[in-house]
């Protein structure tokens, strides 16, 4: 009986973390359509925006002294598109790639356009460890210092990825607002066949030069905008990028 009553109490605890996990919804801010060949495979989700100071202290409130912004984006795919459904374009699993774009003060090693992911990566996409991702039923991201929610809480899509990108005013230019904008584009992958690029997002935000000492103002977001397929910049970003081979698999030509 004892232990009828331990696993009972196990039980209803976890319950009731699952009950908060589940307790902290999606705010979404945009949705854009995905399809292949004029048939709608899912959509793609942008949550709202937050704000954080160096990956500190997030809200979704803009505050002052806030240096970046961080954002949820989400592929649902829908029962044409579904892997395990009709998947009526022989995917093997989706994928997310991302551009950024910025007038930055950059390292050696980086460019004004570039994929966004770590140089060691040996392919382009964005949901691999350690960048923040997950897929299906899965929990947010541990990381709780630049996300705007007290506890992980579960979030269910076919794949996503979790962007909290900031910038000091240690990059900007003299003179100049600090501007990063992002491409994010849904990938269809194929084991034996090519992969195909889908429809994309764009995003980003703006810290406008403010002088003197002040020098830069807190960012503000600029708000997702839908691409029915990737723009000239992200084709050419992946056609020029040195960082891999794996361009040769898109097919996008």
């Amino acid at each position: 009986m004892r232990l009828f009553r331990r696993f009972c109490f196990v039980l209803i605890m976890l319950c009731l973390d699952l009950s908060s996990a589940w307790s902290e919804d999606l705010l979404v801010g945009k949705s854009c359509p995905i399809s292949f060949q004029g048939q709608p495979l899912g959509i793609l989700v942008f949550s709202k925006e937050w704000y954080h100071n160096g990956r500190e202290r997030a809200s979704y409130t803009p505050y002052d002294n806030a240096t970046g912004v961080g954002i949820e984006i989400h592929f649902l795919s829908n029962q044409t598109g579904g892997l395990k459904q009709q998947n009526i374009a022989r995917c093997d699993r989706y994928r997310l790639l991302q551009i950024r774009r910025s007038n930055l003060q950059l390292s050696d090693d980086e460019q004004e356009i570039q994929i966004d992911v770590p140089p060691q990566f040996e392919e382009p996409f964005y949901d691999h460890s350690p960048l923040e991702h997950g897929y299906g039923t899965h929990a947010s991201p541990d990381d709780l210092n630049d996300k705007p929610w007290p506890t992980r809480p579960m979030r269910a899509s076919t794949v996503a990825i979790y962007d909290t990108p900031y910038a000091s005013d240690h990059y900007g230019k003299e003179g100049e607002p600090i501007k990063v904008m992002f491409e994010t584009c849904v990938v269809c992958q194929r084991d034996q066949q090519y992969d195909s690029l889908l429809a994309c997002g764009s995003w980003g935000y703006q810290r406008d030069y403010m002088g003197g000492y002040v020098g830069w103002s807190e960012p503000e977001f600029i708000g997702p905008q839908c691409l029915n397929q990737p723009s000239y910049h992200f084709k050419r970003t992946l056609d020029q990028q040195k960082m891999m081979d794996y361009r040769y698999w898109l097919d996008w030509r």
